[in-house]
């Protein structure tokens, strides 16, 4: 079940907006995806289209040899694109210039691509692919975050930093001076999939004018551009990329849709055919992005009394061949690693190292969960250590209103701490439930335990990001069917969370009309402005802001146009059909711009690190069976603030979606690496939550609506999938009495540490 509490705050009152806004409408897109109609990039019919193969490595790393043509096959019938057919630089422009689009001289992941085919046929694409004749020779290979960390703890040379950061607030050395008490700890975790219904999927067009049109599953149409144009050797305006009907993302298709763009499009610019590629679902698991695996160490300084005078982080991620976004992750992840509680002396140093594996990428909370794991269960160590009990030393050390966080950033206004921690100790019983923990007590059947996690999450763009991208996002009043309608052109996507609709219901609130006279068609870099991407719960605080301005000034326009006429028309559809009769379609812009008050030091990672966060808790209640030593999470209440609710039914999905998927990285989702390849590359093999593994979710919202950004949402899609692994891991130190440093944390793993226990 789902509540929604206004909030008390008087910093951020959550006054009330008239209309759609709260509202819990029917999503916009649903008739069109129940009744079929819905286009993904594999039901688009386009004439003569070729089929796209990638020729790929053998080996994790390597240096290349030769790469040719078989000279006794027919390659007439098809196209093949090597390096040196790149039309502009060999190289995807992402964070910084390292990732060619082919490799050229060495490669560096199994499965590099080196070479492309293109053919009227799958069949023949793939046969012809089989004729490209690539010599490597093998070089060794770093595979695991275990060799990974292994090279940073002993500050080996062979460790190539990808990407490094650190946060310094105080002085650790005066917090270790301070100190009662220390406390140390190391948390890992692996990679995870995203396993979204719709596997990866691109199509291009070349145009008449030498340009290409690109359309697909995607998160970000502006990426695709601005990472290719140099590739492409097109101006920008020459790359118009379009969003089909997309089956999910979770961030698995926010970068790597740039390379399988760049692979279809020099296709078709080759052949002068459209190419399109679409990964079957063994070759979209083994060869896209994942969640970064993690390596976290923990050095807290203590008072007896629970005061923390000191925390000190390392935070390593195995980044995988090529840096593409893994800083910015990697600064998400730094950002929230000593993030909820009050410290003076703080230091967090964050790296990306290099491993010879498949890069990794963006996935549902992008960082932040792995720094929450280690953080959330280290904080438990710490309850321990001052022989405090959990929810007791969170309600001392938590942050509140007025508190600065580990950048020096005051907390001013929306702060949903401790309100979202207070809500889910009540709701859940927290207090007498800790009574009846087993603690691995023996001859009992099964074992049971609580526990608890509290935690912020980032909503927007780090820092001074939303600043630099300069978040843009148009209205354009035109016919549809003969009726005015009010179309939205923003770059944001609609992947399943439902922003289509919610961005909808803030426009409709705007302009005080009908949700029906609001359209979301998918972005289309030809016809958008750039609003940025669909990520780091952005869209609906920062680009609905962008479409609620837009559209108070489509609403003051028209006012004004009425205020001018002898009609006394004054209902939308009158006034907008004599507009459109008199002067045409109408387009309003609005661009978002954050506070003057927010100051940010992206060198130092000092200052305001985000124009506001979402606060959560989250407690789970799990079973473990003493025979088989099979984990249950049989009750998960989980409290949120996540500003004002735009549509409660919608939140609720992102919720429980994002607590279930929480749950599979929790105890599930194993995926290791075996001779370069990962060892769950298939739904067989792949284990995540289905419908029996589900707990019973309590849900409670607060409201703290954020002030620079009307009316005044924070982010939701990411924040449920933060917290959930630590709580359970919490829980599951007070039903077997061990602390399980590891993630995935699953049966066999419970039987060694059993084992091992005295």
């Amino acid at each position: 079940m789902v509540g929604k509490t206004m909030a008390s705050n008087p910093s951020s009152p959550a006054r009330a907006l008239p209309g759609i806004i709260g509202k819990a409408v029917a999503r916009v897109d649903a008739e069109d995806k129940v009744r079929g109609r819905a286009r993904y990039v594999d039901d688009l019919d386009i004439p003569d289209c070729w089929h796209g193969f990638l020729v790929r490595s053998p080996v994790s790393h390597g240096k290349i040899r030769s790469l040719r043509l078989d000279p006794s096959y027919d390659w007439s019938r098809v196209a093949v694109v090597l390096p040196r057919d790149i039309p502009g630089p060999n190289v995807v422009v992402m964070h910084d210039r390292s990732m060619p689009l082919l490799a050229f001289d060495e490669v560096l992941y199994l499965g590099e691509p080196v070479a492309l085919v293109a053919a009227p046929t799958r069949a023949l694409a793939e046969d012809a692919g089989r004729h490209v004749l690539l010599d490597v020779e093998e070089r060794p290979s770093i595979l695991t975050l275990r060799e990974l960390t292994a090279l940073f703890k002993s500050s080996s040379p062979g460790l190539v930093r990808l990407a490094a950061q650190t946060i310094v607030k105080g002085d650790v050395e005066r917090g270790w001076a301070a100190a009662d008490r220390i406390v140390e700890g190391e948390y890992t975790a692996g990679h995870q999939e995203q396993l979204y219904i719709e596997p990866q999927g691109m199509v291009a067009i070349p145009q008449n004018d030498g340009g290409v049109f690109i359309q697909g599953s995607l998160q970000c149409p502006y990426y695709v551009v601005h990472e290719l144009h140099e590739a492409l050797n097109l101006p920008a305006e020459k790359i118009r990329v379009k969003q089909a009907a997309v089956g999910g993302a979770f961030g698995g298709k926010e970068d790597f849709p740039t390379m399988l763009g760049g692979y279809c499009a020099l296709l078709a610019m080759k052949s002068g055919h459209p190419v399109k590629i679409v990964f079957d679902r063994n070759e979209d698991i083994r060869f896209t992005t994942k969640r970064h695996p993690v390596w976290v160490r923990h050095r807290t300084g203590l008072k007896k009394d629970g005061t923390i005078t000191a925390l000190q982080v390392d935070y390593l991620l195995d980044g995988g061949a090529y840096l593409t976004i893994s800083d910015v992750v990697m600064y998400r992840g730094i950002l929230h690693a000593a993030m909820g509680y009050r410290c003076d002396n703080v230091f967090v140093n964050g790296v990306v190292g290099r491993t010879h594996t498949f890069p990794c990428g963006a996935f549902r909370g992008f960082g932040a969960p792995q720094a929450i794991w280690g953080i959330e269960s280290q904080v438990d160590e710490m309850a321990r250590a001052c022989g405090m009990e959990p929810h007791a030393f969170r309600l001392k050390n938590c942050l509140r209103l007025g508190d600065t966080t580990p950048t020096g950033q005051v907390l001013r206004e929306s702060v949903g701490s401790p309100a979202v921690l207070e809500t889910a100790l009540k709701r859940s019983g927290f207090d007498a439930k800790l009574k009846r923990c087993s603690h691995g007590r023996p001859g009992e059947k099964k074992w049971y335990g609580i526990g608890l996690s509290f935690f912020a999450h980032g909503s927007g763009f780090t820092g001074d990001g939303e600043s630099k991208i300069g978040t843009c996002a148009a209205l354009d009043l035109e016919w549809d069917g003969g009726q005015p309608v009010v179309t939205i052109r923003v770059s944001s996507t609609e992947m399943g969370q439902g922003s289509a609709t919610v961005l909808s219901q803030i426009v409709a609130a705007g302009l005080s009309i009908n949700l029906s006279r609001v359209r979301c068609p998918y972005p289309d870099t030809g016809l958008a402005p750039n609003s940025g991407p669909t990520v780091a719960s952005r869209t609906t605080m920062i680009v609905g802001s962008s479409l609620f301005s837009a559209a108070t000034k489509m609403k003051t326009a028209l006012e004004e146009y009425a205020a001018t006429r002898k009609s006394p028309a004054v209902n939308f559809e009158q006034v907008a059909t004599d507009y459109l009769k008199e002067k045409g379609p109408l387009r309003v812009e609005h661009r978002f711009s954050l506070p003057p008050t927010i100051r940010w030091n992206q060198k130092t990672f000092e200052g305001d690190s985000y124009p506001g966060y979402s606060w959560g808790c989250n407690i789970a209640e799990v079973e473990v069976d003493t025979l088989t030593l099979e984990v249950a999470v049989k009750r998960v209440t989980a409290c949120y603030d996540i500003g004002r609710v735009i549509n409660p039914l919608l939140a609720k999905a992102q919720i429980e979606g994002g607590l279930t998927q929480a749950l599979g990285y929790a105890v599930m989702e194993k995926m290791g690496i075996r001779d370069g390849k990962y060892d769950a590359d298939r739904l067989q093999t792949y284990i995540l939550p289905t419908i029996k593994d589900v707990p019973e979710y309590d849900i409670e919202v607060v409201e703290f609506p954020c002030p620079c950004a009307e009316p005044g949402a924070k982010g939701v899609g990411e924040i449920p999938m933060d917290g959930l692994a630590p709580a359970i891991g919490n829980a599951m130190v007070r039903a077997t009495g061990l602390r399980m440093t590891d993630l995935p944390i699953t049966p066999e793993k419970l039987y060694e540490r059993l084992k091992c226990k005295p």
